[in-house]
């Protein structure tokens, strides 16, 4: 293969070396190794259109780096993931039409807009984008993301069972009675499944090992989210069979108390409640209430809370307990 070497006026044969170089990008003063043809004739430097485009783009991601900033590379891995286009990503995240397609062609995204990109990269942070916005999308969009984000979170999801999670949910959904009006949602089921963990710790009988993670409306198990996530905002069946052997005394002890006192309230209820809460509130700090986050709400901050409302409220049982929220007002 030749190119054309201006000293020699002719098309020549030529090598390729690698060299530091070093650049300005937005004021910030860098080296990256570049890649350099030089004449085989008379050693001077080639212009080669593809090289000098691989260096742009080698001092791009360069200064990505530095930057802490989200790579070309790392865009592309998402769309692949989650099997979805530029444009519809966009859409989903409420951007303009092409502003991913700029970002695979090489333009430098801001810090905050790079951010939001690698929080992508946690399928359950995506899962509740996609709740979120899925209306962005055309139906078409919406089937192939659903269908990969499931396939997705089951692959990460634990075995229920082991845990309890499926047990502590079938003892809620137990105690309905439909006859009376009583249902229980998904989100309801989440609620009373924190509360369970809340004052299990506030009472130092811990037994359930799931972390909740902050969503926008409240705390969330992304693995029991999924294993009921068919029903939706519907009310979820009775459970007629249940074997209350499973739990020890005290573990049961705890689930009637959270059940005789929050099983009366309705979903909504429940997460407005669980907003008014510091650990909630703190896992989401500088967060706007209705952006997406995965974040941890930390066991110790959540048995701290709840140990000092039972300190600073008497709390010993459900008379407490419930006399305690009846008079909140949320």
């Amino acid at each position: 293969m030749k190119e054309y070497c201006y000293s020699c006026d002719a098309d020549v044969e030529f090598r390729i070396e690698e060299s530091l170089i070093t650049t300005e990008i937005k004021d910030m003063v860098f080296s990256y190794l570049a890649k350099i043809a030089y004449c085989n004739d008379c050693g001077e430097e080639i212009y080669i259109s593809e090289l000098s485009d691989d260096n742009v783009s080698a001092a791009n991601n360069e200064y990505r780096k530095l930057k802490g900033l989200i790579q070309v590379s790392e865009i592309e891995n998402i769309l692949t993931k989650y099997n979805i286009g530029q444009k519809p990503l966009a859409s989903l995240l409420g951007w303009g039409e092409t502003t991913i397609i700029r970002y695979v062609k090489g333009l430098t995204p801001t810090k905050e807009y790079s951010q939001t990109l690698k929080k992508l990269m946690n399928p359950q942070y995506m899962f509740e984008l996609y709740l979120n916005n899925k209306e962005s999308l055309t139906d078409v969009s919406q089937r192939k993301l659903y269908t990969r984000l499931m396939a997705l979170l089951d692959q990460g999801q634990t075995s229920l069972r082991e845990n309890k999670l499926i047990n502590i949910s079938e003892y809620f959904l137990n105690k309905i009675d439909p006859e009376a009006g009583e249902s229980i949602t998904p989100l309801k089921l989440q609620k009373l499944v924190y509360y369970a963990q809340a004052w299990s710790l506030a009472f130092n009988v811990s037994f359930i090992q799931e972390d909740f993670q902050a969503w926008v409306h409240g705390p969330v198990i992304p693995s029991l989210y999924v294993h009921f996530r068919e029903y939706g905002s519907a009310n979820i069946p009775k459970v007629y069979s249940f074997d209350a052997g499973v739990f020890e005394q005290e573990e049961l002890n705890i689930l009637d108390l959270v059940w005789s006192v929050y099983g009366k309230y309705d979903a909504k209820y429940l997460e407005r409640l669980t907003h008014a809460e510091r650990p909630w509130v703190n896992a989401r700090q500088g967060i706007d209430h209705k952006e997406q986050c995965n974040n941890i709400i930390s066991k110790q901050e959540i048995q701290e809370y709840y140990f000092g409302l039972r300190e600073v409220h008497d709390i010993s049982g459900a008379y407490s307990l419930n006399k305690y929220v009846s008079n909140l007002n949320v």
